[in-house]
């Protein structure tokens, strides 16, 4: 039990991230950069392989604790807080997803055009582009890339 619990301690990285953004709204696009410390982790092959990275988002008084999971070419984003986001982007399929804003909560659907990842235990990558619609009228177009370093 004891060598288990070594194990999986192991496969937790504390790492730097870089999470970078842009939104197309009718024309118009808007882009924003965010940094903070996170920890990886290495998902066991019963839990369907992968990585999850945990960082906390911040945006004002408003913090919230995000957990990024990255399973081939699906990545699911649980964000805890002010506003709680579950979401899934898995390339060439449409999801729905449910957002709470100040304004209440909005039923969305996400369409993933692109998912790449190459993250390892020393960090890597993950490229995201992807569509939002609300009641099937396109919101936005989006694109997002995540760059993770290990610390030291």
């Amino acid at each position: 039990m004891k060598e288990e619990v070594k194990m999986a301690r192991k496969k937790r990285v504390p790492v730097v991230i870089e999470i970078r953004d842009s939104h197309e709204v009718e024309g118009e696009t808007r882009a924003s950069e965010f940094l903070c410390d996170g920890v990886l982790t290495e998902l066991p092959d019963d839990k369907g392989g992968g990585w999850e990275l945990d960082y906390v988002e911040s945006d004002g008084p408003e913090t919230s604790r995000a957990a990024l999971r990255v399973q081939n070419r699906t990545v699911s984003l649980s964000r805890r807080g002010a506003y709680p986001l579950e979401i899934t982007l898995e390339q060439g399929v449409r999801h729905n997803c449910y957002y709470n804003t100040p304004a209440g909560m909005m039923h969305l659907g996400v369409y993933a055009r692109s998912v790449e990842s190459s993250i390892s235990r020393a960090g890597g990558k993950i490229k995201l582009a992807y569509t939002l619609d609300f009641c099937a009228d396109m919101m936005s177009s989006n694109q997002m890339e995540i760059k993770v370093q290990a610390r030291g």
